[in-house]
């Protein structure tokens, strides 16, 4: 159960804050605070999981967010507001984990950071983990065209047209992009030749979406001699997005499954680029043995790949729910349950691309499925959808 702190002089805020947790994460504890004085008071005798302080002229959040960093570290540290100010939004992002834009009240960003941050402290803290990131290194940072990305798409006025340009500035991500925009899986007869019409019609989330993975798959300095299985993992992982994205077409998560889908198995690159031999020989002894690579990826280096990419994406700042799909894809029990989320959607989806692609003698290695799966309608359609979409050759 985690303990959440908030403070602010704006009481009608902090309301909105405390029904915002309550109807959507009751297993947490919350405490609010109006001053610096009493939000110090509170962490004293309630030391909490997560602050959220004002930083504005009447709160000196910054003084609150120093005051936790100094005496209990582990806390995560959300900075509110700020950014009107140059100077308090640099000084606050000195101190901060994460910042939020001060004004109106968004409840989902608000929402979403919080998880974010416990979900990236939980998955870093594994002492499994901390071992794997210390073989590995430091992680990547964000990549730059996404990043950007990101920062215009905070802005309501921005046109297609901009974000065309800005994606034209890499001639092989837009390659990528015009490749998908003009793909069956968009259902659209006339094919498009421009970034601007191509941004139009995938939306700016799906845009997002495509930009990363292929800066992701570009970017990471992996051995020439790998590049066939890079290749093959990019279909693989496009088909498992278009696959998680249509079980539900009216599924309200099938954009967090698209992205998550996408990057399900970002984990396998870090691996790639940065244990190169050592994974190697774990994919030749997986092949040989007839053992799932997560499985071999958990008894070499005690987490396997959606753990890794989890933790990189967690560090990006991408949504909470695709963060726990890209983790959990191989860990949920396989069954289908009456209502999908993203993260079943990616772990069905992952299962049915590699059924209708794989060869056969090495589906016949795999775990069978449960009965109960295998008798559920849904299941058979959903395997005609993929083999369909199998067809169609995209590679995000």
């Amino acid at each position: 159960m985690a303990r959440i702190l908030c403070v602010h002089d704006d009481t009608a805020l902090l309301e909105s804050m405390r029904r915002t947790l309550l109807e959507h994460e009751r297993t947490w504890e919350l405490r609010l605070a109006t001053s610096v004085d009493s939000g110090m008071a509170t962490f004293g005798e309630w030391p909490p999981d997560c602050i959220v302080a004002a930083v504005s002229p009447q709160i000196d959040g910054i003084a609150l967010l120093t005051h936790v960093r100094d005496r209990r570290p582990e806390t995560i540290r959300i900075a509110y507001g700020g950014s009107g100010e140059a100077e308090a939004g640099l000084r606050a992002m000195k101190i901060a984990h994460r910042g939020l834009p001060g004004g109106s009240f968004n409840a989902e960003r608000f929402l979403d950071a919080i998880r974010r941050a416990l979900q990236l402290r939980d998955i870093v803290t594994q002492p499994q983990m901390r071992a794997l990131l210390g073989r590995v290194g430091a992680l990547p940072a964000v990549p730059g065209v996404f990043a950007e990305l990101t920062r215009r798409l905070e802005d309501p006025s921005v046109s297609v047209f901009e974000l065309g340009e800005l994606v034209s500035e890499d001639p092989a991500l837009a390659a990528q992009v015009l490749r998908f925009a003009n793909s069956a899986y968009f259902g659209r007869d006339q094919s498009v030749s421009s970034l601007t019409d191509a941004t139009a019609r995938l939306g700016t989330r799906v845009l997002r979406s495509l930009v990363l993975t292929a800066e992701v798959y570009h970017r990471f300095p992996v051995p020439p001699a790998l590049t066939p299985m890079l290749e093959g993992q990019q279909r693989h992982a496009s088909l498992v997005a278009r696959i998680a994205s249509s079980l539900e077409p009216r599924g309200q998560w099938k954009d967090d499954a698209f992205t998550a889908g996408l990057l399900h198995d970002v984990g396998k690159l870090v691996f790639v680029a940065r244990l190169p031999d050592t994974y190697l020989e774990l994919l030749a002894d997986a092949e040989e043995s007839g053992r799932e690579v997560y499985e071999m990826e958990i008894a070499q280096f005690g987490v396997h790949h959606g753990t890794l990419g989890a933790c990189l994406l967690g560090m990006w700042g991408l949504p909470s729910h695709v963060v726990e799909a890209v983790q959990a894809h191989h860990d949920i029990s396989f069954e289908i349950p009456h209502a999908l989320n993203a993260t079943r959607a990616v772990a069905l989806a992952d299962r049915l691309a590699h059924d209708v692609t794989d060869p056969e003698d090495v589906r016949e290695l795999r775990e069978a499925l449960p009965i109960a799966v295998l008798t559920d309608p849904r299941w058979s359609w959903w395997r005609e959808m993929a083999e369909q979409m199998s067809s169609e050759s995209v590679a995000a």
